[in-house]
């Protein structure tokens, strides 16, 4: 093959990469600009295919998704200097593809690359709208949506600093949303079985000020974002609310001591109960035991007496027969065992039926 063959053959390629060049396509999920020569052209282009001048116009295509972001824990103080760590996450996208690219991109047309630079501009924003919401509320508006004061005594275990902690505080650790709503179902279940109206407006309330409470930082985020990045935060939520590690511990530990002290307390009842019940069946039992022995000695005696009448009356009717009855008795019983042993004088009137035929 020939020089000219050669020449033709990369004058073709040269064309075909040409015109491969001279379009492009901007895909539904897309958000692009056109620049030329490092200036924006074109900007926020609808989905479609184009024609662009080969070699000169370039076309930076970013994500016009709704992106979700988790934000790294960052410890917070409250309006009590309670030290927290929240963990949330942002949802946004892009609202202004060309202030987005020059603010972003910085020169840079990877889309990939500028949303990694967009979140690292995220992060310090929405740390600082949460940072100034989580400094004008409480540990309980914070985390179960309450409001106004509350006696130091009726407080949830949420009100807990960390110097109060590390110092043996008898104060708890904060309850989730779940956990707070559960508590007031249960109250009202109490009350009457079913949760009433007014339970129900209650976790309405503290619904509602969880959510003035995102929708603060979600709208404080996108006054910042929108002007300066291009980019509208939609929303941003709170994932999770915990003690910092170094009183987590300490936390967990006054806990288990809290439920130690109220199990003991619980045994401490059920025994007073106990001995309660014990003494009282006991007094019972002893009432019922003199009871019956009066009544046994009531009987017994009135049926001695009546013995004795009997007895009394037989004798006055028949005194020889009565004498000789009762001495067959006393014989009975005398000689009723082989070794019993009798020393008495011969002429003892104890044998006087067994000496004579007839007694005297």
């Amino acid at each position: 093959m020939g020089t000219r063959s050669w020449l033709m053959l990369v004058a073709l390629g040269v064309l075909l990469l040409l015109a491969l060049d001279s379009f492009y396509i901007v895909n539904e999920t897309e958000k692009a600009v056109l620049k030329r020569f490092a200036r924006v052209e074109k900007a926020d282009i609808e989905p479609g295919i184009y024609p662009k001048v080969p070699l000169i116009d370039d076309v930076v295509r970013v994500d016009g998704r709704l992106l979700t972001h988790d934000v790294p824990t960052q410890s917070f103080l409250t309006a009590e200097k309670k030290l927290l760590n929240v963990d949330a996450f942002v949802t946004w996208r892009i609202a202004d593809v060309q202030r987005y690219i020059v603010s972003v991109g910085a020169g840079v047309n990877d889309g990939l690359a500028m949303e990694r630079r967009a979140r690292e501009l995220l992060d310090p924003r929405v740390n600082e709208a949460l940072r100034n919401q989580f400094a004008d509320r409480t540990v309980q508006e914070v985390v179960a949506g309450r409001g106004g004061a509350l006696p130091d005594d009726a407080l949830d275990p949420t009100a807990v600093s960390t110097e109060e902690l590390l110092n043996g505080s008898d104060e708890g650790a904060p309850k989730t949303t779940s956990e707070a709503e559960a508590e007031a179902e249960a109250e009202a279940a109490d009350d009457g079985g079913e949760p009433t109206d007014t339970a129900a407006s209650s976790l309405g309330d503290e619904t509602d000020q969880r959510e003035k409470l995102m929708n603060s930082v979600a709208q404080e985020v996108n006054a910042a974002t929108l002007e300066d990045l291009g980019i509208e935060v939609v929303d941003v939520r709170v994932k999770q609310v915990d003690w910092p590690d170094q009183v987590r511990g300490r936390v967990f530990d006054r806990m288990r001591a809290e439920r130690a002290r109220d199990a003991a307390e619980h045994r401490a009842r059920g025994r007073e109960d106990a001995e309660r019940i014990r003494a009282a069946a006991d007094r019972q039992q002893t009432q019922t035991i003199a009871q019956a022995y009066e009544e046994a000695q009531r009987l017994r005696g009135a049926g001695d007496a009546r013995a004795t009448a009997i007895y009394a009356n037989a004798y006055g009717k028949d005194e020889e027969f009565f004498r000789f009855y009762r001495s067959l008795q006393a014989y009975r019983e005398s000689f009723d065992s082989k070794e019993d042993v009798l020393i008495l004088s011969p002429d003892s009137e104890f044998f006087q039926y067994l000496k004579q035929n007839r007694g005297r």
